[in-house]
């Protein structure tokens, strides 16, 4: 094991801690390492997080934060920077990996959280096609965190991403162990693992442990989660009182002129149930009234 952030983590400071300081996997902190020494050559680097049991809750969020932080740490000592790793350095939802790279300064790592939606696949490859097109020259290190590495586009899964890093449970649902997959060993797994997603199909580079603890703060990370779902819930239940509101208009409007089809051909046409068009009728019922009260004089 290495340790990092000396300074920034005195003794005491951390749960358990015997010495200043936070530990890291010492096979993966010369990684790191690595990274940070040649960043400054033009280069922009992707990294992949993912856990092959599926699981939520295994530390991938954890893990991608201390690598960030211990990343951030070692291009400032390197390369003289003053860089910050802090929650702006993180998003949830693909389509703010763009603001966000303009935002952060260059050189630095910014973590891509996992995000449970239908669209998430499509957004992603869309994404990350916009990001390489646009964003290659601010030298970022992107960490994108997925549930299933097989299921990633294979330009980025094999050609643009650098590593991949699998983390799972161990025994009984015990938290803190990854693989380690290097460009070649990760090509690997993808081309002899993804017809039968067969996480077996390749030997990682090497194994490690991680401990707990996020670096940004638990709080201030749960509570940028939970900003984030409740302004995209938000923006979700405008749009859909917005296509409801146009889809009432139009089938307002064509039943006035015919008004010989039936309600269930009427359901059909728009996609809804016929509940939904006694909804709709309802609230236009509501509507007249409203414009010629009954006890109007």
């Amino acid at each position: 094991m290495a340790k990092y952030c000396i300074n920034k983590y005195p003794k005491g400071s951390l749960p358990n801690q015997r010495t200043a300081g936070r530990y890291i996997d010492g096979y993966l902190y010369n990684n790191i390492e690595i990274l940070a020494r040649n960043i400054v050559k033009d280069i922009t680097y992707l990294g992949v997080i993912f856990s092959s049991t599926y699981e939520v809750g295994s530390g991938k969020s954890t893990l991608a934060q201390q690598i960030g932080e211990c990343y951030t740490e070692l291009i400032n000592n390197i390369n003289g920077f003053n860089i910050e790793f802090t929650a702006k350095n993180i998003c949830f939802r693909p389509k703010d990996l763009i603001e966000l790279a303009f935002k952060v300064p260059q050189y630095s790592v910014i973590i891509l959280d996992e995000w449970d939606d239908f669209h998430y696949w499509s957004e992603l490859g869309t994404t990350l096609r916009e990001f390489f097109r646009k964003c290659r020259q601010l030298n970022l290190f992107i960490v994108i965190i997925i549930p299933n590495f097989f299921q990633l586009n294979i330009g980025y899964a094999i050609s643009r991403s650098l590593f991949a890093i699998d983390v799972k449970f161990a025994a009984e649902f015990d938290r803190g162990f990854f693989d380690f997959y290097n460009f070649d060993n990760k090509k690997d797994l993808y081309i002899k693992g993804k017809r039968f997603y067969n996480y077996n199909a390749a030997k990682p580079n090497f194994n490690g442990r991680f401990l707990d603890g996020y670096p940004v703060g638990r709080n201030e990370y749960l509570k940028k989660k939970r900003d984030d779902l409740a302004r995209y819930e938000d923006q979700d239940g405008k749009k859909e009182i917005t296509e409801r509101s146009i889809n009432t208009k139009i089938f307002h409007k064509l039943r006035f002129y015919f008004k010989d089809i039936t309600l269930k051909t009427w359901a059909e046409a728009f996609c809804v149930s016929e509940r939904t068009l006694n909804n709709w009728l309802a609230d236009e019922k509501k509507a007249i009234e409203g414009l010629f009260p009954a006890n109007a004089k």
